[in-house]
């Protein structure tokens, strides 16, 4: 995967978009990743840079602690559509870090 850049902390708020419907899902690898694993699709209001007005991103975040920055996995987009072809691009590294990732830190630490 490619090395992701470092993610603003300041944000002033986010929700979870949620996926329900398997066969409407104009966004399949997203629905996929929130669905049978315990990834997360949040779209975050950032706080504004320069005088500018706040913007909203999405990005894709592991559900389990999504309070810490280490959670979020993807750079932050624009649109869900950019959002989707990252993750179509690199699935496999994604999951490969989700399943196996776990156990290679450790390795490295231990």
């Amino acid at each position: 995967m490619p090395d992701q850049p470092v993610f603003p902390q300041e944000f002033l708020g986010s929700r979870e978009i949620s996926f329900t419907n398997r066969q409407e899902s104009i966004y399949p690898n997203l629905m996929r990743f929130s669905l049978d694993f315990k990834f997360k699709v949040l779209q975050l209001l950032l706080a504004p840079q320069d005088d500018g007005a706040p913007r909203k991103v999405v990005v894709m975040a592991r559900g389990e602690n999504l309070d810490a920055s280490e959670a979020v996995i993807t750079p932050a987009f624009s649109q869900l559509e950019l959002l989707e072809r990252y993750v179509a691009d690199n699935q496999v590294d994604i999951l490969h870090e989700y399943l196996f990732g776990v156990d290679e830190l450790a390795a490295r630490r231990g």
